[in-house]
């Protein structure tokens, strides 16, 4: 338990033992406004700014501790807008945290340039990238600093944003996935320099609140938001759809197996604001906590799950959802450099970071085969992946992506009329990459007469003969096969 908790068991014991002391004496009324005082001096809520260091660089946050605060109470980190602050105390209210007993923190935000402002404002980078984003390290210190003094549920650490801190919120949801159990945010998703990295260790649960009427950050863009992260986190892509006349819309996007769900307001009458009282609950705030206090950090997911758009759901239209379609192919991922189509930096991406992968999916259809290709768009633009499969199989493809993250672009295509189920990527592990089913070198690899289409795993066209290639498993005419 942590030093509070601590002090307040041994002062209860003090306390008791006066009590008892004036009680045993006939002082009844005394003993009666002795607890009293007691009671508010034990239940007195707290509300400071601390001052912290982090990494040479000094850092503030808005602590609020409130009267009733919960033993291995949850905490939630609040982030504010542009150009706010940590006293605006939004989008969390403080009168949820009274009500619910938990801690709420409201960091500030460093100066920053926005070039959509022109200038320097409080605010959040929020580009997905831990290793060039500082509040990240901020954020994790907050947590720690809390944890000095409470005894915080670290199962039960929740982060909301505004404008943009949802930005940021979007951002955490890949860098700190390990760190927070669930995400929430009014009015903000990543736009423009914001671009957002899907590369997180998990997937995680999700809400989103936005005003219909915001076209600041335009409401407009969310639709390929929604399809972005609910493909990331493995909901369902046709959504259960509630109205409340005059109030909301709201879409809830549910959990596949091993995923978690993405639920979505859009709110009548509401431009770019930090609250609504249109919600279920009369109060965006409320309705941010009883989403997100339903998980804890360990509720049961697929940790390699990174991609499953859910194809085969029912009413699932493939042009709606980004996907372009011919007889028989398929094609997911815009190209990041279409600046006519990919407007506010918003557009479907598949995106990868460095690391093993294993795609999966089933087919039924006519006797065939289906190649699949995942191309980079962004880096060395090399091919990860170039296999086939046969019509009627499940398949597995286990790949590897090189240098560092990476925008890709999706094909399958097949010779026959087919139907693709089951569509998923997945970390793979380095036993599943060498243990790649490899077939055997045929006397024609041998004497180096087919050398010249031989790749290695990670899609990197071989320049030297079969004889001079160094061991591992290639691929050629899409068949895998070994050096020794």
């Amino acid at each position: 338990m942590g030093k509070m908790c601590y002090l307040r068991t041994q002062f209860v014991l003090i306390v008791y033992k006066s009590y008892k002391s004036m009680k045993e004496k006939g002082f009844y009324v005394l003993a009666a406004l002795f607890l009293l005082m007691v009671g508010r001096v034990m239940a007195a809520k707290v509300e400071k700014t601390v001052n912290i260091t982090v990494n040479g660089v000094s850092r503030s946050y808005l602590l609020y501790v409130p009267d009733n605060v919960k033993e291995n109470p949850a905490l939630v980190l609040s982030l504010h807008g542009t150009g706010g602050n940590m006293n605006n105390k939004a989008p969390m209210r403080t009168a949820v945290a009274d009500d619910e007993g938990f801690i709420v923190v409201y960091p500030q935000g460093s100066n920053i340039y926005f070039p959509v402002f022109g200038g320097t404002l409080p605010g959040w980078k929020s580009t997905g990238d831990e290793e060039s984003d500082e509040d990240v390290a901020f954020f994790k210190a907050i947590i720690e600093d809390v944890a000095k003094t409470y005894s915080i549920d670290r199962q039960r650490i929740y982060c909301c944003g505004f404008s943009n801190g949802g930005m940021m919120t979007y951002s955490q949801s890949n860098t700190c996935a390990d760190v927070f159990a669930a995400f929430a945010s009014i009015s903000g998703f990543p736009l423009n320099e914001f671009h957002l990295h899907h590369t997180g260790v998990r997937p995680v649960p999700f809400l989103h609140i936005h005003g219909k009427n915001d076209n600041f950050v335009d409401i407009a863009r969310m639709p390929t938001i929604v399809d972005n992260m609910v493909a990331r986190i493995g909901a369902n892509p046709v959504p259960v759809v509630t109205t409340a006349k005059g109030k909301y819309t709201k879409s809830v996007y549910q959990a596949t197996e091993g995923g978690f769900p993405y639920i979505y307001y859009v709110v009548e009458g509401m431009g770019h604001e930090d609250f609504t009282s249109n919600t279920e609950d009369g109060s965006s705030a409320v309705t941010m906590w009883k989403f997100m206090k339903q998980y804890t950090l360990d509720s049961p997911c697929d940790m390699t799950l990174k991609w499953r758009p859910n194809v085969e759901a029912e009413g699932w239209n493939a042009k709606e959802h980004g996907w372009s379609v011919t007889s028989r192919a398929l094609m997911f991922g815009d190209n990041p450099n279409d600046k006519q189509k990919n407007v506010q930096n918003v557009y479907h991406s598949l995106q990868l970071a460095k690391g093993v992968y294993k795609l999966c999916f089933r087919s039924e259809g006519e006797e065939g085969t289906i190649s699949v290709s995942i191309k980079k768009w962004t880096g060395n633009k090399a091919k990860v992946l170039d296999g086939t499969a046969k019509v009627g199989e499940d398949a597995t493809m286990v790949f590897r992506v090189e240098d560092d993250w990476a925008e890709c672009r999706f094909l399958l295509s097949s010779t026959s009329a087919v139907t693709i189920t089951g569509l998923s990527l997945y970390t793979a592990t380095e036993e599943e990459m060498t243990a790649v089913k490899a077939a055997p070198l045929s006397s024609a690899w041998k004497d180096g007469s087919k050398r010249s289409g031989i790749y290695n795993l990670a899609g990197v066209k071989m320049n030297a003969d079969v004889a001079r290639l160094p061991k591992g498993i290639y691929m050629a005419n899409h068949e895998k096969f070994v050096v020794k």
